[in-house]
């Protein structure tokens, strides 16, 4: 039975404006201060269950995403690795457009991650965007949907329930899920394919269908300005995508209009909301990273503070500068022990590594998760403590 549980802390009341839209936004959100709740998501995040899951999300990932293709020569990155690599650098230009208020970075970053990094990934590797593409963004959809729904539970019904019910909600859900994430790449890329076919059909070098084309080109921009906008939005709803199956456990056409609707209802509010997530995010992950490197180097450098060059080679894996020649004058060669011990000390170092990704991975689903709880409640009039649960 399909039921909402209610409980939690004492209910708010949500502010409303007659005349709709974002005006006396501020005034809501002094009101109601949900934006200060997004100051605890460093805290949700770190707990060892969503560290967990993330960590097995983004190790999953990696596997997959690093799978070589027998046709690709050696020298070719990864398809993760340059999709992924290429996604980063869109949005690494995004934020600093958005920091130094350069709006021609803006621009360039969302074009690049919406439309660059998607014609990279079907150009270049056509074939891993199937068959390595859509498990990853499987593994994305049902691990991430179960951290979503672990965030939900605690902050919405204050309960801590264990990783492997939020995974059984997960996997039993593992369409909608999914759904939510894919569809709004099918619809673009549906519009991309009709307009790849037109031009082959119509731009064929045959007089009469090129100025059949020229006519119907103004058609042609109506549905690009479709799938950009639909871009536009779906950027700025992609944090809410997964939670609102995790919160709602509705099909993924439901999940992803209510995520588009709080987008086009309250873009300012949501814009607030996102901007203190995402800074609330960034500097916690910078002080997680900050740690991790720094006990890596005390680690090495405490270690061989007193070690004789053999000693910084079984550390290190490789000998100090100044003896790395022997007496003779010649290269001395590093034992198998030497290099054994070389390596698991940097596989102590890349695991450490490992569950700070896994940290950042959960910030922003757990961010992206009370975003949509205050983003229900500013447009829907529905509590944040209220949760759809399966055993009312």
């Amino acid at each position: 039975m399909n039921d909402r549980e209610q409980t939690g802390p004492g209910h708010e009341t949500a502010t409303t404006n007659p005349s709709g839209g974002d005006s006396w936004w501020l005034h809501g959100m002094v009101e109601q201060l949900l934006w200060v709740k997004l100051l605890r998501v460093p805290a949700l995040a770190l707990r060892p269950q969503r560290v967990g899951l993330a960590v097995f999300l983004v190790v999953l990932i990696g596997l997959i995403g690093n799978i070589g293709m027998p046709w690709r020569a050696e020298e070719v990155e990864p398809f993760l690795g340059a999709v992924l690599g290429a996604q980063l650098d869109a949005l690494a230009m995004f934020w600093q457009g958005v920091l130094g208020l350069d709006g021609g970075a803006v621009a360039s970053g969302f074009v690049g991650l919406m439309v660059d990094a998607p014609r990279l990934a079907l150009t270049r590797y056509p074939v891993e965007s199937v068959l390595l593409g859509l498990p990853t963004m499987a593994v994305w959809a049902v691990l991430g949907g179960a951290l979503c729904r672990s965030v939900a539970c605690e902050v919405s019904l204050e309960m801590t329930l264990p990783w492997t019910k939020q995974l059984a909600f997960a996997t039993k859900r593992w369409a909608s899920f999914l759904g939510v994430v894919l569809l709004p790449t099918v619809v673009v890329g549906a519009i991309a394919l009709v307009l790849a076919v037109g031009g082959v059909v119509l731009f064929n070098g045959v007089p009469a269908l090129e100025l059949v084309g020229g006519l119907l080109f103004g058609g042609g921009l109506l549905l690009a300005l479709l799938a950009v906008g639909m871009m536009g939005l779906v950027g700025l709803a992609c944090p809410m995508l997964l939670p609102s199956v995790a919160c709602e456990a509705t099909d993924a056409i439901e999940a992803l209009g209510r995520a588009l609707a709080y987008v086009i209802a309250r873009p300012l509010r949501l814009a607030v909301y996102l901007a203190i997530g995402g800074v609330t995010c960034a500097v916690a992950i910078a002080v997680a990273f900050a740690l991790a490197e720094g006990a890596i180097g005390l680690a090495h450098a405490a270690t061989g503070a007193w070690l004789a060059a053999q000693g910084i080679a079984e550390l290190t894996g490789a000998y100090p500068i100044d003896a790395q020649l022997d007496q003779a004058g010649e290269l001395r060669e590093i034992g198998a022990t030497a290099r054994g011990s070389a390596w698991l000390v940097g596989f102590w170092g890349s695991c450490l590594r490992l569950v700070v990704m896994g940290y950042a991975v959960s910030c922003f689903l757990t961010a992206g998760t009370m975003v949509y709880l205050f983003m229900r409640q500013v447009c829907d009039g529905q509590h944040y403590a209220e949760l759809w649960s399966e055993d009312g």
